[in-house]
């Protein structure tokens, strides 16, 4: 996908903010030039997720991006895939940039609000499969917005959760290991101390998955599981730190989970 240099401007306009400003990542122009073709990477996730729920993605189908963010995952499915593609983004610099490239795409800007995910307006029951990766530790409600989630898919229909597991020691945004058993104000403190920005951190929530399965746990109608990612094979101190968590102490960095509707 070709973007205009207007476009491609915003786009690194806002994820320099947000890699350079927000996160103070060391590789901030790297990450930046990335997102300017972003859609290029979004074809494996979607072959991930198409084998954890056995299901091709085809034409038929309708899909909604729970917090689409600049539109990258929406894109492919559309393009690669032919799916019919919905969804929200409350942030007003991503909204703009999806409904930019939903002008260059072809696909109806319409499809997505700018709204938030803990009440949608969308009706029950209307799609195939529900994408939520990387949202869940952003929103003001986690089980409304999971409830919502449910709502709007589809009798046999999927919800795909992604979000990480704030057990394990390790921050995926800032991409540093993180103390997150302790008190979130200790946590910017800690941020300060290595040279970090710290008030990203406020829009953070630290679920688990402890706190995520008291949720799943209270729905009708549901069923659901979690996967596992294999352990890394680096040979270094800190992959043979992190393995030890996962092996020994069955503590995950990330969250996948599956959850079918049934009725």
């Amino acid at each position: 996908m070709r973007y205009s240099r207007a476009l491609q401007k915003k786009i690194k306009n806002y994820y320099t903010v947000y890699y350079r400003d927000l996160c103070g990542l060391p590789d901030w122009e790297v990450r930046v030039e990335k997102r300017i073709h972003e859609e290029d990477k979004e074809v494996k996730r979607i072959e991930r997720v198409q084998s954890l729920l056995n299901k091709k993605f085809t034409a038929t189908q309708k899909h909604f991006i729970f917090g689409a963010g600049t539109g990258g995952l929406a894109i492919t499915l559309s393009r690669e895939y032919g799916c019919d593609v919905y969804g929200i983004e409350p942030d007003e610099e991503e909204f703009e940039i999806i409904q930019d490239k939903c002008t260059v795409a072809g696909i109806n800007s319409d499809n997505f609000k700018k709204e938030y995910g803990e009440e949608l307006s969308f009706g029950n029951d209307q799609f195939d499969v529900v994408n939520c990766f990387t949202v869940i530790e952003h929103v003001e409600d986690e089980e409304k917005c999971i409830q919502e989630m449910i709502r709007i898919t589809k009798p046999g229909g999927h919800i795909y959760i992604n979000t990480p597991n704030y057990n394990y020691p390790y921050e995926g945004h800032y991409k540093i290991p993180f103390p997150t058993f302790l008190p979130k104000p200790l946590g910017y403190f800690y941020l300060i101390l290595i040279g970090r920005p710290w008030k990203f951190l406020k829009t953070i929530n630290f679920v688990t998955e402890k706190s995520i399965n008291k949720i799943l746990n209270r729905q009708k109608n549901i069923e659901w599981m979690r996967v596992y990612r294999p352990l890394e094979r680096k040979t270094n101190i800190m992959s043979f730190f992190f393995n030890f968590i996962k092996h020994t102490l069955f503590i995950y960095p990330d969250q996948e989970i599956i959850i079918k509707k049934i009725s």
